[in-house]
């Protein structure tokens, strides 16, 4: 492991020299800095764009950096700014195998790929995914450049037998050399192997952002590239550090890199409300760097509530966020909601009804009004209406000649589409007609949205997403809502400081997510993570 200790004296002295630490709490702008103060001002003085580098732990907030980047300096292009990257990203330019998407799972990724057979003795024998658990320790063991069978005897829930977690990494192994000329890589083994095979360009600047995500084998890709650059910055919150679960190492940020420290100490997004919630919250983390900082001039609200439906959602003013632990809590939010009528997205846009549901709905609206509709629209209530007598009027093969562009009204579609309803159907209302292939829970809540909303509001991105924590990190809204149910014993209940102290960060990064109000859901339900009780710690000290 590549630490300062390890660095010797010399080396320590020359990163430390060229290295700036940039701490930043919450909403006080570390992004904003890199580019506005650091990236800009190189540009100005004629760097070329080639010998930055810009890496950060997520694609959202490299995207969002070279889009800065580039409306300052229009007369450049996307293409200019090629090292702005996540680390993966900047690895995977060096290597010609097929890299998988960590969104799929290993071996249905090598089956679909057709770089393994389904015969094979030691698939039906481990027919296990990325997602699965020995796989995923054994990648947070390679990240942490330690023994996996160590750090399988460290981890408290054994889910595998040590045979079955040996024998699950040998196959895992095994498949990504199986497919004969073919191989393939996962993304710890890109790192692995720039780490010892790539010789990476000289650079003026290296930039680091969200520098509390790397892992100590990421570090060490780091520590290589640092040989080959004038000037690096890092920057980061070892309070957000809430990626312990993947091998993250929040140390070689605060401790082990060498570097000039510097504190942002005003923040640009809450108040004092739940400025001073946030810090109550932020008591149970051990190890922090000290780096208090300042709200902004203005109170902004903290409120607990035992049920949803006290929530005040009718104030659609601004951006929401409703956030749980995991998913399984975050899935009952979006129950809640649909209950409540309420229309949302998860973080990646994916709205919360079915587009060609909606679709037919306002292509029923609009024949039934005496409006026109497009094919598209036509095709897609066709799949929805009930009274269809032949089912192959669902799809009319007539109309694979007709043009995209032409249009359709209700007498039109009777007269030429068989279309078989009666003239008085025209007067009913969707719900009426459109039954095939909706069940009745989605019938009540597109009612309910539609009495909540105007059509036009439905076609618009919603304002509320609903997602885990982690999801949204870096990201704010001017209203957040967290869900502290948790459905089995949390951290908090263990004795371990470490365990309950990267708990506190999880929530930390939630709570700091609000501009406006910080609503917080409590229920009776026996388990739970303590933000009530730091509510009342917190409304003692408003007292006080």
């Amino acid at each position: 492991m590549t630490t300062t200790k390890n660095l010797g004296l010399q080396k320590q002295k020359q990163i430390h020299l060229k290295t700036i630490k940039i701490f930043g709490p919450p909403g006080t702008g570390k992004t904003w800095t890199l580019i506005e103060r650091v990236v800009k001002r190189y540009l100005k003085n004629g760097t070329d764009p080639d010998k930055i580098a810009f890496i950060s732990f997520t694609n959202k907030a490299v995207d969002t950096a070279k889009i800065r980047a580039l409306d300052a300096f229009p007369h450049l292009d996307s293409k200019s700014f090629g090292r702005f990257r996540t680390l993966h990203s900047y690895c995977r330019r060096y290597f010609e195998e097929e890299i998988f998407d960590p969104k799929d799972c290993m071996i249905d990724y090598a089956l679909q790929n057709n770089f393994v057979k389904r015969s094979d003795n030691r698939l039906s024998q481990d027919n296990f995914t990325y997602s699965d658990w020995s796989i995923g320790i054994y990648d947070k063991a390679r990240n942490l450049l330690e023994d996996p069978i160590l750090v399988y005897k460290r981890e408290s829930q054994k889910k595998d037998s040590l045979d079955v977690f040996i024998r699950k990494i040998s196959t895992y192994e095994h498949y990504k050399t199986s497919g004969g000329e073919r191989s393939f890589l996962d993304f710890t083994d890109m790192v692995e192997r720039a780490l010892h095979e790539v010789d990476f360009p000289s650079l003026d600047l290296l930039i680091l952002d969200e520098a509390q995500d790397f892992t100590p084998l990421q570090w060490s890709l780091i520590y290589k590239m640092a040989d080959k650059v004038k000037r690096i910055y890092l920057a980061g919150d070892d309070d957000q550090a809430i990626y312990q679960w993947n091998g993250a190492d929040t140390r070689y940020f605060t401790k082990y890199f060498p570097g000039r420290k510097v504190v942002l100490r005003k923040t640009r997004r809450f108040g004092t409300a739940i400025h001073q919630f946030s810090q109550v919250v932020r008591k149970g983390i051990i190890d922090s760097v000290d780096k208090e900082f300042e709200p902004l001039v203005k109170d902004g609200t903290v409120k607990r509530y035992l049920s949803f439906k006290e929530i005040p959602f009718e104030k659609d003013d601004g951006k929401w966020f409703m956030l749980g632990r995991i998913h399984t809590t975050v899935n009952e939010l979006k129950a809640l909601a649909k209950d409540a009528g309420i229309y949302f997205s998860d973080n990646h846009g994916r709205k919360s009804f079915d587009q060609d549901q909606w679709l037919a709905i306002k292509a029923w609206t609009a024949i039934s009004n005496g409006r026109e509709i497009m094919k598209k629209e036509a095709e897609s209530m066709y799949k929805y209406i009930r009274e269809v007598s032949d089912p192959d009027y669902r799809t009319p093969k007539f109309w694979s000649k007709e043009p995209d562009y032409k249009r359709y009204n209700f007498q039109t579609l009777k007269e030429w589409c068989g279309l078989d309803l009666p003239d008085e159907a025209q007067k009913k209302q969707w719900w009426w007609i459109l039954r095939r292939n909706f069940k009745p829970r989605q019938v009540i809540y597109f009612l309910r949205l539609l009495k909540r909303y105007k059509q036009f509001k439905l076609d618009e991105a919603p304002n509320v997403i609903i997602d885990t924590i982690h999801s949204v990190k870096g990201d704010e809204a001017n209203h957040v809502l967290l869900y502290s149910k948790a459905n089995w014993p949390s951290s908090y209940r263990h004795k371990d400081k470490e365990e309950k102290s990267n708990e506190k960060k999880v929530w930390y990064t939630g709570v700091t997510r609000a501009k406006d109000s910080l609503h917080l859901l409590s229920t009776d339900y026996k388990y739970h993570y303590p933000i009530g009780e730091d509510y009342l710690v917190y409304v003692q000290d408003r007292k006080n």
